[in-house]
């Protein structure tokens, strides 16, 4: 098959990895799989096996299966020559959503939520794709003893569906009747300004940033941990609760986007009210209860391991060939 997705760049969101993986994936079974970028021309930070073409050239030829999942570059997703062009849902409730799905695309969604959602609120038909994990990349490191309890949490503080504030909160509020408590951020800026979080905030609590880490470190940095907290809204798939699952990551979130892969009190327990009171109370929990905490590493790797970019690029094949 020839496959083609679309993307306006190549900066460092879970939604970028999600075309490379696949795109990888694809390579290996034989397809042909481009990628055309409004603005970059490579990938510095993936090692990414496919092609890779201006969005100007996107007239020029003509594919099986077209792929977008970005509402800003829509102009361009409509000039595409293909027998089937799929949007691929992979975030919750964004303002151009009633008028994409009234165009004359397959749709896909990157979790339950987002498809259940979508078949709901629109009666339209929404092909299951969730994934995925690169067990290459988040694996379990082994841990050295400390005599700290260390919280693990995604930095993009500015990104207010993330909910990283309120897990700061939480673990401030613990922090003053648990000395031993602290905090890593990890993030790489991305955008024109290139945002820092260590210029946004000054916990109370001890914290280590963690900025610009390469691909080979990330198992390393979820190793750090001792458990791994999100708090957000609005996701479709939840890249970095996944990403600490597979590294044997005992984990704390909300359903968003983790509806696959989250079973409470068995894979990871689940926030049900996004408020840092709630968030506080399960890391608490966790603190006390090292069986647990040993019993949702364990579960929850070996659930994540359901969900490999491999095993996501399978169901994707079955799929084209279906609509083919």
């Amino acid at each position: 098959m020839k496959i083609v997705a679309l993307l306006p760049h190549f900066e460092v969101f879970g939604g970028v990895r999600r075309y490379l993986e696949i795109g990888n994936e694809l390579v290996k079974r034989g397809h042909e799989y481009t990628i055309f970028n409004l603005r970059d021309s490579k990938v510095d930070w993936f090692d990414f096996q496919g092609v890779i073409k201006s969005m100007d050239l996107i007239e020029k030829d003509y594919f099986d299966i077209a792929m977008c999942s970005e509402y800003s570059i829509l102009q361009y997703f409509e000039k595409i020559k293909a027998k089937r062009k799929i949007f691929y849902f992979v975030l919750e409730g964004h303002r151009k959503e009633k008028e994409v799905i009234k165009r004359n695309y397959i749709f896909l969604g990157n979790s339950i939520g987002i498809c259940k959602r979508i078949e709901r609120k629109y009666g339209k038909k929404c092909f299951h794709a969730p994934g995925g994990i690169n067990p290459e990349i988040f694996y379990p490191v082994k841990k050295k003893k400390k005599d700290k309890f260390t919280v693990l949490c995604y930095g993009r503080i500015y990104k207010r569906r993330k909910g990283i504030k309120k897990v700061i909160k939480a673990v401030e509020k613990l922090y003053k009747k648990y000395r031993f408590l602290e905090l890593i951020l990890f993030d790489t800026p991305v955008g024109e300004e290139k945002i820092d979080i260590r210029e946004l905030i000054r916990p109370t609590v001890p914290t280590k940033f963690y900025i610009n880490l390469p691909q080979e470190k990330m198992a390393w940095l979820y190793s750090q941990g001792d458990v791994f907290v999100s708090a957000e809204r609005r996701a479709g798939w939840s890249n970095t609760t996944a990403e600490a699952m597979a590294c044997k990551l005992p984990v704390i979130c909300t359903k968003s986007g983790t509806q696959d892969f989250a079973i409470n009190n068995r894979t990871a327990l689940i926030i049900s009210f996004n408020h840092p009171l709630f968030i506080a109370k399960k890391i608490e929990k966790l603190i006390k209860d090292e069986e647990l905490r040993h019993k949702l590493a364990e579960n929850g790797y070996r659930k994540i391991q359901e969900f490999t970019w491999s095993n996501l690029a399978d169901r994707l094949e079955s799929i084209f060939y279906e609509l083919l």
